[in-house]
């Protein structure tokens, strides 16, 4: 696994927001939870995470990524960027819900296949940059990792890193986002060889963010890379655009 000793993953929220939540203490699950199921594995495609019609996705992939070259292996997704996962999305990256993130993560790992060798394979959730996750107290993406690997009983290791602070990927045109990423991430000096590792994020817009990611982590040995995320933007929706 990795030569060098990595950092433990911190707590989840900062010392205000954990006062806070002590005084008025968000659920534990999303409003509407109750009557709500992940996407059937057939309602997308397995290699971009597009919304797909039956039949209309070959081993080459759908229409958006047919013969495309991506640098995942695979990527699994709980839903398309829609209700009510959108809202609760914006509620727990916005708006503190960030205590909804462990039933988040452990619907994603009810629907994450079965790992070719499980001791050979670690959960990694995209890094946060320490000044946005000051000001958000938490990261998302850590916390939904770690109710993943927690649900499974796999490692898990922040392996990531963000190394440059840049304007949020919302805030940025989709035909930029790859720009605005570039040169942003690094890892840790661990070798992967031989592992598999599980790329955790909430959204999946353009892949950017994915991309990047990935290509780290098979630079530093990973011999695949399964992406996995709460939702992804259909291409030709209005929230690929918002988000």
């Amino acid at each position: 696994m990795p030569t060098a000793r990595l950092p433990q993953l911190r707590r989840p929220i900062a010392w205000l927001g954990q006062v806070l939540d002590e005084l008025m203490p968000p659920g534990l699950v999303p409003d509407g939870a109750a009557d709500w199921r992940p996407d059937r594995e057939d309602a997308y495609c397995p290699r971009c995470g597009a919304s797909a019609g039956e039949g209309s996705v070959t081993p080459r992939g759908c229409a958006f990524c047919v013969d495309r070259p991506l640098p995942w292996q695979r990527l699994t997704r709980l839903s398309y960027y829609g209700e009510p996962v959108d809202e609760w999305i914006r509620e727990l990256k916005f708006r503190r819900r960030w205590r909804w993130a462990g039933w988040l993560g452990n619907q994603l790992a009810q629907v994450i296949g079965e790992p070719n060798d499980p001791k050979h394979l670690v959960v990694c959730p995209v890094p946060m940059h320490r000044l946005r996750r000051w000001r958000r107290g938490y990261n998302q993406a850590d916390l939904i990792a770690r109710a993943v690997a927690d649900a499974r009983g796999w490692s898990i290791a922040p392996i990531l890193k963000r190394t440059r602070h840049t304007p949020p990927q919302t805030a940025i045109a989709p035909s930029r986002r790859h720009d605005n990423v570039r040169h942003s991430f690094d890892t840790e000096p661990v070798d992967l060889t031989g592992y598999d590792v599980i790329l955790i994020d909430d959204v999946k817009t353009t892949g950017a963010t994915l991309s990047t990611c990935t290509r780290l982590l098979k630079q530093a040995g990973a011999q695949s890379v399964h992406a996995a995320v709460l939702t992804v933007a259909d291409p030709k929706g209005q929230g690929f655009t918002a988000i």
